[in-house]
């Protein structure tokens, strides 16, 4: 089968979307610039919307030079950080046992002894310190998983659909190596990277000093190019 050298007109309006929609959103960061984060979900949320700044703009480069496959190895992280970034804001605690998962994991890099024990002891009275500066902020030390992280961030539907399809692109499974997956993902792998822009921007908006703009006008023209893109593909769409 001879490999495309172009997109479809519908593919190009999606990516053109998203291209004006990354701008925003890198404006939107650029307007934190001096601006002192009004707490530790805050600085979170600007965090996570600057990481999907920029895997969309990795996403944008591979997807317009036919990297097809390529740009699919983006999605899965966008996809895992607005669900993270949305439990922060969701359950106050959350943000401590994110970071104290995290250090856990960080803790396997080291060889088991007393000295890197101690040393991890002490990161953690460092981060409870941190995190206390908030009078009363709750402090749990419990892992948390993707999951669970899903279900507090409402999105598990998400985590169980898309999560897992794009999963299998990154871990290259045989099925996404072999192009099985290739006829379910194509139609929508552009508006899954819009919905990772344009809930940053959301989040942004609420829980940050970022200057976003209004996004009607651009949901209106998601939801139509959205609708074009399905029907190219012969998808039926009410």
């Amino acid at each position: 089968m001879e490999t495309p050298t172009t997109h479809c007109k519908e593919e190009l309006e999606m990516l053109n979307l998203l291209k004006e929609l990354s701008t925003v959103l890198g404006t939107a960061l650029n307007s934190l610039a001096n601006q002192t984060p009004k707490s530790a979900e805050s600085r979170y949320i600007s965090d996570a919307a600057r990481s999907v700044n920029l895997a969309s703009d990795g996403y944008i480069l591979l997807r317009e030079a036919m990297r097809v496959y390529a740009s699919k190895l983006m999605i899965r992280p966008l996809i895992d950080v607005v669900i993270k970034a949305s439990a922060v804001v969701t359950k106050k605690g959350f943000l401590f046992r994110v970071a104290y998962t995290e250090l856990q994991e960080m803790k396997k890099l080291y060889e088991k002894n007393p000295a890197n024990e101690a040393a991890a002891n002490e990161t953690l009275e460092r981060l409870k310190k941190r995190f206390l500066e908030e009078a009363g902020y709750p402090i749990e030390c419990k892992q948390v998983n993707g999951r669970y992280t899903a279900e507090v961030a409402g999105l598990l539907t998400a985590y169980d659909t898309a999560y897992r399809i794009y999963c299998e692109y990154t871990h290259s499974a045989l099925r996404a190596v072999r192009g099985s997956l290739d006829t379910t993902t194509d139609p929508t792998d552009t508006s899954m990277v819009i919905w990772a822009v344009c809930t940053m921007l959301n989040q942004l908006k609420i829980h940050t000093p970022a200057v976003v703009p209004d996004l009607t006008a651009y949901n209106v023209r998601i939801e139509s190019a959205q609708k074009a893109m399905l029907e190219a593909w012969g998808h039926k769409v009410s």
